[in-house]
């Protein structure tokens, strides 16, 4: 009797070597995987070299609103100043990030300025 236990022992003991032994010969980068799985995080307006070449100073809103879509920032004390923000996650690590900034007339509602902070990608 005890040796049939012994024997069962001994065989899980062997399944988990086995199985360790083949983990280690995977070629996992167990320093990028993560449990659980955490699906790549896109934040904000995407914005690509296209479309930033569309924008000219003198736009209305109406037509940067077109060319890239609406702001997800407007200012509370200044309506005039458009901020998009885009970041990407992947694995908690943020991947890539940039800000631009458009800045319009008071008066006139037209386009006046377009500062980017960080590198828009080419798609």
């Amino acid at each position: 009797m005890w040796y049939m236990g012994f024997s069962m022992i001994r065989q899980v003991l062997m399944c988990c070597f086995v199985t360790i032994f083949l983990i280690g010969c995977s070629g996992i980068n167990f320093s990028e995987w993560r449990f659980p799985y955490m699906y790549p995080v896109q934040q904000g307006n995407y914005i690509n070299r296209q479309q930033m070449a569309q924008l000219r100073a003198g736009m209305t809103k109406e037509q940067v609103t077109f060319v890239i879509g609406h702001p997800v920032t407007q200012f509370m004390f200044n309506s005039n100043q458009w901020q998009y923000v885009y970041q990407d996650y992947k694995n908690d690590k943020l991947k890539d990030s940039y800000i631009v900034n458009l800045n319009f007339d008071p008066t006139t509602q037209k386009l006046i300025q377009i500062e980017s902070v960080g590198a828009v990608k080419t798609k």
